[in-house]
């Protein structure tokens, strides 16, 4: 067996050892990360266009709209801040969001009421909201609305869309049936338990929720990893199993993490996001270091948002380092503490103009929203009282 064992399970309630294991199958799987997104078409019906949907359709404006929402309209002629107040206390239940939105056709609506329908090509983003998008809402119409993290513009009103609510693949789904390979014997009867990764040097990190095992153990055999150790098969799975290409990173942080800085240089971009959260499985924390420490970005690499989070961790924490992986932890980190470095730090970015030439305003098809632009993160860091130098 692996010395020490890769992976632990803690018992969720008190935190003890249940069992410890050289592999776990169904923790990763074929899949690769990021999913392909799954465009659909869908039609307005009997829409009455305003703003820039109208300039869409009479050719004045762009057809594309990145996103689009649609809120469901309770009583005709009323404020949507009034019906949902009056009518329908969780009308969160009766928005949708629709991504990377184009219109693609036109035509006067087939009730001769004047009005149009106009086909869209877009997503749905991946909400609970009306079970998941399977089931249409009691609604008399839709407001449409699109939306950017700047403003939102209103775009008219339409009686019903086609299209948009059937069952759909999950994006990412729970993996299959989990085996415990080469595991000390012991583990019976039903569980919940926190998984956790066991690196080379014995150090212990916590998986965090999506990698939780709760379940029931249904048998148990002798195991060919080692001697007295067993294969133990669960009623359970990984509620957010790993993709096959993070295995290779997993391994990495296996054997004590990137020994150098920019290792991650060479990755596309959805590998880099994956760099940063196996960071932030990884990520030290002991107290952070002094208030004058000076941390030095080195901005050669920084082509993309999720390049900045490799950089500044390992500006702040060494190669490998985690220093928030998205705006809410960045802000949490720099203002608040508990990343590595004192609030109110100094950060000189090298070679910025890099990421000035490449964090451009855009459309983010990452997140499926407004790109975070250069400017942004400067503002963002600046606000939480970084002294950032930028050279």
């Amino acid at each position: 067996m692996l010395d020490p064992p890769r992976w632990r399970l803690l018992d969720e309630e008190t935190g003890a050892d249940l069992t410890d294991c050289a592999d776990i199958d169904g923790l990763f799987v074929d899949r690769v990360f990021p999913p392909e997104p799954l465009y659909e078409r869908y039609t307005l019906v009997s829409c009455a266009p305003s703003g820039p949907l109208r300039a869409a359709i009479d050719g004045t404006g762009p057809g594309w709209f990145g996103n689009f929402l649609l809120v469901g309209a309770h009583v005709a002629g009323r404020p949507v801040s009034e019906r949902c107040e009056d009518q329908c206390p969780g009308c969160y239940e009766f928005m949708e969001e629709l991504l990377d939105v184009r219109v693609v056709g036109h035509r006067p609506a087939a009730d001769g009421s004047g009005l149009l329908d106009i086909d869209l090509e877009g997503q749905r983003r991946d909400e609970e909201n009306n079970l998941r998008g399977s089931v249409a809402p009691t609604v008399f119409g839709y407001q449409l609305t699109a939306w950017s993290a700047a403003e939102e513009t209103p775009l008219g009103e339409c009686r019903n869309i086609t299209g948009l609510f059937h069952e759909r693949p999950e994006i990412w789904p729970p993996g299959p049936p989990v085996t415990l390979v080469g595991c000390r014997p012991g583990l019976a009867g039903s569980f919940r338990a926190e998984l956790a990764h066991l690196r080379a040097d014995g150090v212990v990190h916590k998986m965090g929720w999506g990698k939780r095992v709760f379940g029931t153990v249904v048998g148990t055999h002798p195991s060919t990893v080692g001697d007295g150790l067993v294969d133990i098969a669960l009623d359970a799975r990984i509620p957010e199993p790993f993709a096959a290409n993070e295995r290779p990173l997993w391994d990495m942080w296996r054997a004590e993490g990137p020994a150098e800085p920019n290792q991650w240089a060479t990755l596309d971009r959805s590998h880099r996001y994956l760099w940063v959260r196996a960071a932030a499985v990884h990520r030290d924390h002991g107290p952070d270091k002094p208030a004058d420490t000076v941390y030095h970005l080195d901005g050669r690499h920084v082509t993309d948002y999720d390049a900045f989070y490799c950089a500044i961790g390992e500006a702040v924490n060494g190669p490998g380092g985690w220093f928030g992986g998205d705006l809410f932890w960045l802000h949490d980190v720099a203002a608040g503490g508990g990343g590595g470095a004192t609030p109110g730090f100094r950060l000189i970015w090298h070679d910025s103009e890099v990421a000035r030439t490449h964090l451009v305003p855009g459309y983010d098809r990452m997140s499926w929203l407004p790109a975070i632009t250069f400017d942004d993160l400067v503002r963002y860091l600046t606000a939480d009282g970084v002294r950032l130098e930028l050279r």
